[in-house]
């Protein structure tokens, strides 16, 4: 991967795609910019996309400053001032839709959409995880390499869905969103937590004027759906779609359903 040198953190980028509208992808805690496979596959068709490491993980490194959402945002910026791109259609998963919720509050001209995938307004409200969070995250504590991979997959996907899936798919999906180190819950992977915890929200004001899309399953233990029911209350003109049988893991989940809500909404994004 191409890294950018900052003062505070190295940042490891791609970009793939000949023609459309630029898309730049933001990936949550813990997950590596690979992890949006399933979409990049499918938007490079006929959309420019842009992916990286969030600082301090994968191949982001070294990092000398620090974890913050407000810092992360800034390193989107970064980016896409780096690469001459004035206008970004911006989408998030998880810390990585607080992450895009900040670069619409400090570029809002440079944001032509904002999709939000399994996120919230507060990350301090989920600094009290749920009953099946903390028994998944208990779980990854003990036991093989192995075993622990699987266990987080239960962060991921619900039990009826974990059910259809060999464990070699498990095993594939996992290594391919998240750090290669995560099941040992590294330093980085505890930092970016914190800031999760550390997030106050912020003024939705900038977020009025552009068209947002939230996508949220019912299932979800890491971020639970009524936090996106909480983040729609607070921008009305956006649209939401609960997945009634999908978990955190969205967008691998349903990969195809919401690489056509994201084509939709930035289509309709793009229209004069």
């Amino acid at each position: 991967m191409p890294t950018l040198q900052r003062t505070d953190t190295a940042l490891a980028y791609e970009q793939a795609g000949q023609t459309g509208p630029h898309v730049l992808l933001v990936q949550g805690a813990g997950c590596v910019g690979n992890g949006w496979r399933p979409q990049i596959d499918d938007l490079v068709r006929d959309h420019r996309v842009i992916w990286f490491d969030n600082r301090g993980i994968g191949a982001s490194v070294p990092l000398r400053g620090p974890v913050t959402v407000a810092a992360m945002a800034q390193d989107c910026l970064h980016l896409l001032d780096q690469l001459g791109v004035e206008r970004i259609h911006a989408v998030g998963h998880s810390l990585g839709g607080l992450i895009v919720q900040e670069l619409a509050r400090i570029a809002t001209a440079r944001v032509r959409s904002v999709s939000l995938i399994s996120t919230l307004w507060r990350g301090r409200d989920i600094a009290v995880p749920s009953l099946a969070n903390l028994k998944v995250s208990l779980g990854m504590l003990f036991g093989s390499e192995r075993k622990r991979w699987l266990t987080a997959a239960r962060l991921c996907f619900p039990p009826a869905y974990l059910s259809t899936l060999p464990d070699e798919e498990a095993l594939r999906l996992m290594r391919l969103i998240f750090c290669a180190d995560f099941p040992y819950q590294p330093p980085i992977v505890r930092k970016q937590i914190a800031a999760l915890w550390q997030h106050r929200g912020g003024d939705m004001a900038a977020l009025q004027t552009i068209p947002t899309l939230i996508l949220t399953g019912a299932h979800d233990i890491v971020v639970h759906t009524r936090l996106s029911d909480d983040l729609k209350a607070r921008l009305l003109h956006a649209r939401i779609e609960r997945f009634a049988d999908a978990g955190h893991g969205l967008p691998l989940q349903h990969g195809s359903a919401v690489n056509q809500r994201l084509r939709d909404h930035i289509a309709g994004a793009e229209e004069p």
